[in-house]
């Protein structure tokens, strides 16, 4: 039995290994040129047989919507760190379970958690697709489901620094469904934008977010 324990610990480890080598290839750096890199720390969860609940290139396509999005405030983002949360992370149904990750967090690191099922608190039996969760007056973590759209990452980083949902028609902060514009041409409005800027601003002095080079561990 000790023999095939040690097994099965060098294999998750190699397992561990291999997944954070896929993911940090597949992920985006921050955009060269642009005033403002910040850094984000991902927790992904692995189902019951040890599989990603998202696939490398997922989390990639949802980083580059967010590196996109955030052109206009001169901002990007890109990987510092990554760890894997077990099977039980796999499905997120209440508030207790969002607030478990809290203890993951350290540092002036963006942290983003993704899971398999992300349940609606608000409403019994439903899924929402991300959230940014508030774990104190100013601290605050993403969390994405299995089945949010590429731009989810963008919208809930709107959150985190500070956007409300909104009723631009042509806001990612807008939640409504609609035809126009078409969700391609979608981007934060120009209200939305000046108000990011600002918040950066504030974020950055609180040293509540720091540039990729001077984040905490």
């Amino acid at each position: 039995m000790v023999g095939l324990l040690c097994t099965a610990t060098r294999n998750a480890a190699a397992d561990d290994a291999s997944d954070v080598g896929a993911i940090l290839q597949a992920a985006p750096p921050c955009e060269p040129g642009r005033a403002h890199c910040f850094a984000l720390r991902l927790h992904v969860a692995r189902t019951a047989d040890g599989a990603l609940v998202v696939e490398p290139g997922w989390i990639a396509a949802q980083i580059a919507m967010a590196n996109h999005q955030f052109e206009p405030i001169d901002t990007s983002f890109q990987v510092a760190g990554v760890d894997f949360l077990p099977s039980d992370a796999a499905r997120v149904e209440d508030r207790e379970e969002r607030s478990s990750f809290a203890k993951l967090t350290a540092g002036s690191v963006i942290d983003v958690f993704f899971t398999g099922y992300l349940a609606d608190i608000d409403k019994p039996g439903a899924f929402i697709r991300g959230v940014t969760w508030h774990i104190g007056d100013e601290r605050r973590l993403i969390i994405l489901s299995a089945v949010a759209p590429e731009r989810t990452l963008a919208h809930e980083l709107g959150h985190f620094f500070g956007l409300p949902h909104s009723k631009y028609a042509i806001s990612i902060m807008n939640k409504t469904p609609r035809e126009v514009p078409p969700p391609e041409e979608r981007r934060f409005a120009d209200a939305e934008i000046v108000k990011l800027k600002a918040q950066l601003v504030r974020l950055v002095r609180a040293k509540l977010i720091a540039e990729v080079a001077a984040a905490g561990p």
